[in-house]
């Protein structure tokens, strides 16, 4: 082969190798973009969750039942569950002491 087409080769195999790279990377920006995305939405849920619980819980004659109500406001498909002490409202949970009083709430780090 003449050195001409030994560089045009060359530089063919170089073209497609970048292309596959940005490709790639282009494909991975694309993912991380979406994760990020649903990051965000899943952070947007328990902060409004966090603050309807906040707003209720600093009633004087708020409930065990008016709190766990205005956490499912903010997602109204959930079904409360209770696991480890807590019950999970969404992407919250909240631990009761035994008169009803608000103790503790807590963010789940996966979305349930």
């Amino acid at each position: 082969m003449s050195k001409s087409k030994v560089v045009i080769v060359l530089l063919a195999v170089l073209l497609l190798a970048s292309n596959l790279w940005w490709a790639f990377r282009m494909l991975d920006a694309g993912v991380t973009h979406t994760y990020m995305g649903v990051s965000l939405e899943d952070n947007q849920v328990a902060l409004a969750q966090v603050i309807a619980v906040a707003n209720e819980a600093s009633r004087v004659e708020a409930t065990r039942e008016s709190i766990v109500a205005a956490a499912s406001q903010v997602e109204t498909d959930i079904d409360p569950f209770e696991k480890d002490g807590y019950l999970w409202v969404g992407r919250i949970g909240l631990r009761f002491s035994d008169n009803g009083r608000l103790q503790d709430v807590v963010r789940a780090w996966s979305p349930p």
